[in-house]
């Protein structure tokens, strides 16, 4: 029966994209064994390895779990299964006898100790090549038959950055695509290596009226989608959209009039791409090189079934798993997600399979992500949003809201908290003691804190961010987030590039893709777990740090 769904399934992920059929036979061959793999488990990230200090200090005073393990942001995720690795490391057995597999974050003198270190210049001048354009003029063809069909949107000339192909209003071209700004996720900043676009496009019945392409009706349709992730329900009244305030229809419009609007999900047909790019401080409109590290892809399938998502998917049961060109499923089969990364000279390429067994586990079956996305539901309200992120750089619209609606509210479970906390940002930054899931990037917490050493409230119970707000260091005058707290120096921004670039050059993406500019493994000084075979938890008590988390997961 397994193999028969399997069928049925690549089936419709080669119709999805355009792609031709091929037989039963050809479809069975893109199962692929997990067995091959050198990471048993890439689809758990080098996040979940943290040390929360129970290791290297014997008290559990850092927990970064919670902003992807927690309370269910919507009711398609089990989130009974979920919050549990908030309070408890869940590795599979594999894991604890190998040991961290990310290597080239922990100790790249392991797998890239043959690999140079380039210079200031070798590495301006590779980052500042195009590698994008190169891959969009392939797309639909060979190995490149999924690269989603959007055009660089920078150049460089004459020593300078420029945006093109996206016009005022964030739309790319004529291709419906449209770019937007959202709040990064907590944590995941430049400062600690990713850099990033984002955009969205819609399928063309919600483009078109009577199949005939209307923009006014598009707007209204990503307004509609806006409102629906972030928690509006038809019948509710929806602000703060480009196109003002409005009452959530029970469909939509235009010639998707008969596509009912499911809160927090995506209509299905709906599409994202995601490109990754190299640090480069001298791009003064948003601080991103030429150069992408990576493009992700992915597209909607189909409505889920409330809580569908959590700990025990099927894909984590199975032996194999469907992988072509680059492209698989998330783990709820409803998604399907598509990857290049750079080859050794730097062209972009599809993922392996191990490479892209690593995309699967953040969208769909955590409670952090809203229908298996961190981005559109994040997005900044309004007209505002409707541009490339720029991390405050060159406008201002990005204040430290709290979580999922225009209004800032906490949702109906996280109210008991709200007295005391200014914003999300607040909260992760006293909750990890520090600007990332490591603790390891020493220069933000000058960043986040008027005094660097009062951040958390475990560490400084009497004074910190939380209980006196005027350490706060990270927001303006108006309250708007400065660029610095996303930004790193120039030299940390080329050191985490030269490593990136070296991790290419020797093909090591199974060893991790998420390095900063020096290892910060705990036997080199950071936070990050090795030997795992004695962790069985994090060390979450009753005290202190644990009295919040239940109050985060509304545990009595």
């Amino acid at each position: 029966m397994k193999s028969k769904k399997w069928l049925v399934l690549s089936a419709l992920i080669i119709q999805a994209c355009g792609g031709g059929g091929g037989g039963g036979t050809t479809q069975e061959k893109k199962m692929v064994d997990l067995s091959t793999f050198t990471n048993p488990e890439p689809n758990i990230p080098t996040e979940c390895y943290t040390d929360t200090g129970l290791i290297r200090t014997g008290k559990a005073y850092a927990n970064p779990c919670y902003v992807c393990h927690s309370q269910a942001n919507t009711p398609y995720i089990n989130e009974t299964t979920d919050y549990d690795l908030t309070l408890n490391y869940s590795f599979p057995e594999e894991i604890l006898k190998m040991g961290n597999p990310w290597l080239n974050a922990i100790r790249p003198d392991l797998t890239l100790a043959n690999i140079p270190i380039p210079t200031d210049s070798e590495i301006q001048t590779y980052i500042r090549q195009d590698n994008w354009n190169k891959a969009y003029t392939n797309r639909g063809t060979g190995d490149m038959k999924y690269f989603p069909d959007i055009p660089p949107i920078y150049e460089y000339k004459n020593g300078k950055y420029s945006l093109i192909n996206v016009d005022s209003e964030g739309f790319i071209k004529d291709t419906g695509w449209r770019v937007f700004k959202w709040k990064n996720f907590p944590g995941y900043f430049p400062t600690n290596g990713r850099i990033d676009s984002t955009f969205i496009r819609l399928d063309k019945p919600f483009r078109e009226k009577n199949g005939v392409f209307d923009k006014n009706i598009y707007k209204k349709n990503l307004a509609i989608v806006e409102c629906a992730v972030k928690g509006i329900k038809p019948g509710e009244v929806c602000k703060g959209t480009e196109v003002g305030s409005f009452t959530m229809p029970d469909y939509y419009e235009g010639d998707a009039k008969d596509v009912p609007v499911v809160t927090y999900q995506y209509p299905p047909g709906t599409e994202f791409a995601h490109p990754l790019y190299y640090l480069d401080p001298a791009n003064t409109i948003s601080f991103k090189a030429l150069r992408l590290k990576e493009m992700r892809y992915s597209k909607k399938l189909a409505y889920a079934p409330e809580n569908e998502g959590g700990g025990e998917e099927e894909e984590e049961e199975e032996s194999k798993f469907f992988w072509d060109k680059g492209v698989v499923f998330n783990l709820s089969k409803n998604l399907l997600l598509a990857a290049f990364i750079e080859d050794q000279n730097g062209n972009l390429r599809p993922q392996t399979a191990e490479e892209s067994k690593f995309c699967i586990s953040c969208h769909g079956g955590i409670s952090g992500t809203v229908d298996g996305t961190y981005t559109y539901w994040r997005k900044v309200p309004g007209a505002d949003g409707w541009m490339d992120q720029d991390y405050n750089l060159t406008v201002r619209n990005i204040k430290d809201w709290n979580y999922r609606t225009f209004e800032g509210s906490l949702g109906p479970n996280l109210e008991k908290i709200i007295a005391f906390v200014k914003g999300e940002y607040q909260l992760y930054f006293s909750m990890t003691d520090g600007g990332d899931h490591f603790r390891s990037n020493e220069e933000i917490r000058s960043r986040i804190s008027k005094d660097p050493s009062k951040i958390s409230f475990m560490l400084s119970p009497n004074d910190n961010i939380i209980i006196n707000p005027d350490l706060i260091n990270y927001l303006d005058k108006d309250g708007y987030i400065k660029p610095e707290l996303f930004l790193p120096s120039q030299e940390r921004a080329y050191g985490i590039d030269k490593q990136y670039r070296r991790v290419v050059k020797a093909q090591a993406f199974k060893y991790g893709r998420d390095v900063f500019d020096k290892p910060f493994g705990l036997s080199s000084g950071g936070n990050s777990l090795e030997k795992l075979d004695n962790v069985k938890r994090t060390g979450v008590k009753e005290e202190g740090i644990w009295a919040v988390i239940k109050t985060f997961l509304h545990i009595e």
